[in-house]
């Protein structure tokens, strides 16, 4: 009996395996004696019955590696985030060509592979500035009036630009900033924020006048220590702005915490720096037994470049007083398909008991396809990684947003990626626009990040080398024909050959058979 349940398992792991789409990671653990793994365990230690079962999951395997479902190769050596030598090698000058709005009529210069997503409007690197080489992140304002706009990060400055009319993208103005790779914006009441590693501390713009052409740097906060920052959040519901690292011989490490009070002049009131602190998203519980507690959940390794990657979910509620609730190493068990490298950027589901992770290096540090990690947070001090899920892309993913029951990932060389979360833990991409048509090659160039929150549905990107992207999401939030077809395929297959397998193995039979005595026993007595 034993033994036959240990087969039916693994079948139905198979299917599920199948089903979910995780091919890779299956392979990678049966490859692969890792301890956490499951289904390997399981596989691994039934004696006998385990070759008939591996065959099962072997066949199934060896059906999605020929419909094109390539496994992963195994790690050769760690590689840091943004590494100089790589992140300088990827460098690439800014496009120089045409851009393109849809109210001239006309094609784009440049064909991008898309699905489900119509491009409205793209303006390049270098109409925003001759000088410009580059650019960074981006964010969206809604001015009181209900007029939309880009905020978008370029090596030398800041760009503002109104997408109200999608079709018709308007560069309104451009203001200078240190000179920097890396630049983030957020947006409070009617100012926005930008932080960089290039230094400068806060810049405070004044969005009051964007309406009627003007932008006004308001002042230069350099309280809190260094000025480099590397990224930016904000709880408009707590009136608090939030310093995630630095750059420099001796970077910043966590967070430095700013009182809003006066928008236009941001307090530091603050920090905790126990680790380093690449992104952070803070919100405002309101679950027991955190109702109304302000909640830091910061994407964190040891250093700028790599160690123990994972989250820090910190009450942030008294910035002279920061404790830890709960944390995660996702370098350790249960890792699926691999661990993880380095902790990079997430954010939580709509309905805050999940949070959905990137990890920018394992794909060039491994050979693995692109990999979101799903974090189950619904007890703050137990997070616990529950699942990821894969395009099958080469791309490094970067930033992604949720909204409604979808996850927008600008994922690099592949451009946006829409996944539907229907099913929260088995999300599957639904629609797609690639800024990075040459390839899809895991290396540090293409889509930087994206915001969905425009009330219109207008959705914004930015591409390191090809600037500013307004598009409209036209798909419909259901799998395609041939992917389906694949997963009923494949499902299929795996249960013929189960029964194939069970007629022609006597051992399995008469398990089977005393199983059903057995249960038949049962009924009776």
């Amino acid at each position: 009996m034993g033994r036959v349940v240990a087969i039916d398992a693994v079948i139905v792991a198979s299917r599920v395996i199948l089903w979910m789409g995780w091919v890779p990671q299956a392979a990678e653990a049966l490859a692969d004696p890792v301890p956490c793994c499951p289904i390997a365990d399981a596989v691994k230690r039934i004696g006998k019955p385990s070759r008939v079962a591996l065959k099962i999951v072997h066949l199934a395997l060896t059906l999605a590696a020929a419909m094109g479902l390539q496994a992963p190769a195994h790690a050769q050596s760690l590689r840091s985030a943004h590494d100089d030598e790589e992140w300088r090698h990827d460098r690439q000058p800014p496009y120089q060509g045409d851009g393109w709005v849809e109210s001239q009529g006309g094609s784009p210069p440049v064909v991008f592979p898309s699905s489900g997503i119509d491009l409205r409007s793209w303006i390049p690197v270098v109409d925003f500035d001759a000088a410009a080489t580059a650019a960074s992140d981006i964010w969206g304002y809604v001015s009181p009036s209900g007029r939309e706009y880009a905020l978008i990060g370029l090596s030398l400055g800041t760009g503002f630009v109104e997408v109200t009319d999608p079709s018709n993208a308007q560069v309104i103005d451009v203001l200078p900033g240190p000179t920097s790779s890396w630049r983030d914006i957020k947006t409070h009441g009617e100012y926005a924020y930008v932080v960089s590693e290039g230094g400068a501390g806060i810049q405070v713009f004044d969005l009051t006048q964007l309406d009627s052409g003007g932008v006004t740097l308001v002042t230069t906060v350099t309280t809190g220590g260094r000025v480099q920052t590397h990224d930016v959040a904000i709880n408009s519901e707590s009136a608090r702005l939030y310093r995630a690292g630095g750059g420099g011989s001796n970077p910043v490490q966590g967070l430095r915490i700013y009182s809003l009070a006066n928008p236009s002049l941001p307090a530091f009131v603050g920090e905790w720096n126990d680790r380093y602190c690449h992104d952070a998203q803070v919100v405002t519980w309101s679950e027991a037994p955190y109702d109304g507690v302000e909640v830091a959940f910061c994407y964190a390794n040891d250093t700028t470049t790599s160690g123990n990657p994972g989250i820090e979910i910190l009450d942030v509620s008294d910035p002279q007083n920061i404790s830890v609730i709960g944390s995660i190493n996702l370098a350790l068990p249960p890792i699926f398909s691999h661990a993880a490298y380095y902790s990079h950027q997430g954010w939580l589901s709509p309905d805050r008991q999940l949070i959905y992770l990137n990890d920018e290096v394992d794909e060039s540090a491994n050979g693995n396809p692109t990999t979101t990690r799903i974090i189950d947070v619904s007890d703050l001090a137990n997070p616990t990684q529950t699942a990821t899920f894969s395009n099958g892309n080469n791309a490094r993913d970067h930033n992604l947003f949720t909204l409604g029951n979808r996850i927008f990932e600008a994922n690099y060389r592949s451009g946006l990626r829409v996944f539907d979360a229907s099913d929260p833990l088995n999300p599957f991409e639904s629609a797609y626009f690639d800024t990075y048509p040459d390839n899809d090659d895991a290396h540090y160039n293409g889509l930087w990040g994206t915001y969905p929150y425009l009330p219109s549905g207008t959705i914004i990107g930015s591409d390191i080398e090809r600037g500013l992207f307004v598009w409209t999401l036209t798909a419909q939030s259901v799998p395609s024909s041939s992917t389906t077809g694949l997963r009923v395929a494949v499902l299929l297959f795996v249960a013929v050959g189960a029964l194939q397998i069970r007629r022609r193995v006597p051992w399995i039979r008469e398990s089977g058979a005393l199983q059903r005595e057995s249960a038949s026993t049962r009924s009776i007595g």
